[in-house]
């Protein structure tokens, strides 16, 4: 018996009528008792989630499919796959013939309800029903393109290396439960895994069921990342002690976990590899499975920000006076923090969005870092969702940044741009400050400086990006700053002093 890809068989059951939904429901109850017991109560949507919810299940064996198979065609489902399989060819004629598939008011199909995407033969998938899915069997790229996550600029999805597995709700009558899957990687994966560059990862995704079909339908919804909100992922055994718990009003506030940061991960090709999730609490079924990822650093994006996504003091300042031009808005002074809203420590690389109307900037490095961890992607200022498209480098607040001492915290911006410090020490004309070769508080300056220095040239190379522009570093770092403590000869105290006690300490002894 051929087996029909899943989504040939979700695309039927949307066509049935309430009747023909019943009547499915009432064989399913009856003859496939591994499936679980629906209600004909509700709505036709209802009932078609009901339906679609038992396909998926039945998919997880590829005799429970085939005896879910035998229940449909009977009623139904043969019939249609024949109509089907006739409108297939006939649009398809109809496309060489005229370049585009016919609509509703030209005898045709609306072509809306009818994604070709998601189409294929029976023929070309026996083996494997779900051509999205195979629990029983590896999986390949092309077997899972339909499944697509939100993306994000800390990693790109290269492929799927295990089966998508089903976690089940879990009541709170139920206790805790957990479900596993196994997986080997080829040569290539472990080759890519070992690089010395650490630009690949494997990371376990999961996201609820509602998401997942959403993903594999027509419409190909992209799911954002979703765990039960409590629960602990394991590896061979091993916990991987991170947190997987998002935000229970906003999807997709937690990252995937990457499976070997504690090191548990076998990289022998053919070995097999087991990923464990216990959890408890969870209302809502879910979906998990494995990925090949590329992965981008906080640091390298920073490092973009720096090269990339550059706006000029000038340009900065001609947006603030043609805003102060508009009557409706009041202006005056404010004031602007130099310190981050995110570490209350001095920016290092001031930053903020293009949808945002404040000048106040926090630092990319700790606005990136912080999202790597757990993705929010919201505004510290103004709390407004942002993404990391949106920001660029602010040359303005950069600027005022050289211009005034470390331990200055803020200033005062004037509605054409003009700034300067309370005391009026420091303002727009002053010139850049150099730091002193031998500053008092030498430590503290020591301290500070990673903050205020541009970020290492380590992270951009594996990307292939050269350093960035001396120009923009923020503030300007002259060769004197890291210095050792000790300091060296020229800035320690008179050296006839130094070395009289010296040799006093030497007789003595």
């Amino acid at each position: 018996m051929d087996l029909v890809p899943v989504t040939d068989v979700c695309e039927y059951i949307q066509t049935l009528k309430v009747a023909e939904l019943k009547e499915h429901i009432k064989e399913f109850n009856g003859r496939l008792p591994f499936c679980p017991h629906m209600r004909l109560s509700g709505n036709k949507s209802d009932l078609v989630q009901r339906l679609t919810e038992a396909v998926v299940m039945a998919c997880a064996n590829i005799q429970s499919y085939q005896e879910m198979l035998a229940v449909i065609r009977p009623l139904g489902f043969d019939e249609w796959c024949m109509d089907h399989v006739h409108l297939r060819r006939a649009m398809s004629r109809y496309r060489a013939c005229y370049g585009c598939a016919p609509t509703a008011d030209q005898g045709g199909h609306d072509s809306a309800a009818l994604p070709s995407v998601t189409m294929r033969p029976a023929a070309t998938d026996a083996a494997n029903p779900m051509t999205w899915t195979a629990p029983t069997q590896g999986l390949t790229p092309r077997s899972l393109k339909q499944l697509r996550f939100w993306t994000s600029p800390f990693y790109e999805v290269l492929e799927f290396v295990s089966s998508i597995v089903q976690v089940p709700e879990a009541p709170p009558s139920t206790g805790r439960r957990q479900v596993g899957m196994s997986f080997t990687l080829s040569q290539q994966q472990v080759d890519q895994l070992r690089d010395t560059q650490h630009l690949h990862q494997l990371r376990l995704f999961c996201t609820t069921f509602d998401h997942f079909m959403a993903s594999v339908s027509p419409s190909h919804q992209a799911a954002p990342v979703e765990f039960p909100f409590t629960c602990d992922a394991r590896i061979n055994d091993h916990s991987l002690n991170v947190n997987l718990r998002g935000n229970k009003k906003h999807a997709g506030r937690v990252s995937p976990p990457n499976l070997n940061r504690n090191g548990h991960l076998s990289m022998q090709p053919g070995k097999l590899n087991r990923v464990e999730l216990s959890y408890a609490n969870s209302p809502a079924r879910h979906t998990m499975v494995v990925a090949l990822c590329k992965i981008t650093t906080a640091e390298y994006l920073t490092e973009q920000l720096k090269l990339r996504r550059y706006r000029s003091k000038e340009a900065v300042m001609a947006m603030m006076r043609e805003k102060a031009k508009d009557e409706d808005i009041e202006t005056g002074a404010s004031t602007l923090k130099l310190t981050c809203p995110l570490t209350y420590m001095r920016m290092s690389i001031p930053c903020r969005s293009n949808t945002c109307d404040h000048i106040q900037c926090f630092d990319a490095l700790s606005f990136y870092s912080m999202n790597e961890q757990s993705p929010q992607w919201q505004c510290p200022v103004c709390s407004k969702d942002i993404r990391s498209e949106d920001l660029h480098m602010d040359g303005y607040v950069e600027d005022i940044l050289r211009r005034v001492p470390a331990d200055c915290e803020a200033v005062l911006v004037e509605s054409d741009g003009t700034w300067h410090t309370a005391d009026d020490q420091y303002h727009t004309d002053s010139p850049f400050i150099k730091q002193p070769v031998s500053a008092p508080p030498l430590p503290m300056d020591d301290d500070d400086t990673p903050d205020n220095s541009p970020m290492p040239s380590m992270h951009a190379s594996p990307h292939g990006f050269a350093q960035p522009k001396e120009e923009m570093a923020t503030p300007p770092i002259t060769p004197s700053i890291p210095i050792p403590v000790p300091p060296p000869e020229p800035d320690a105290p008179p050296p006839g002093h130094v070395i009289d006690l010296t040799l006093s300490s030497d007789e003595d002894m």
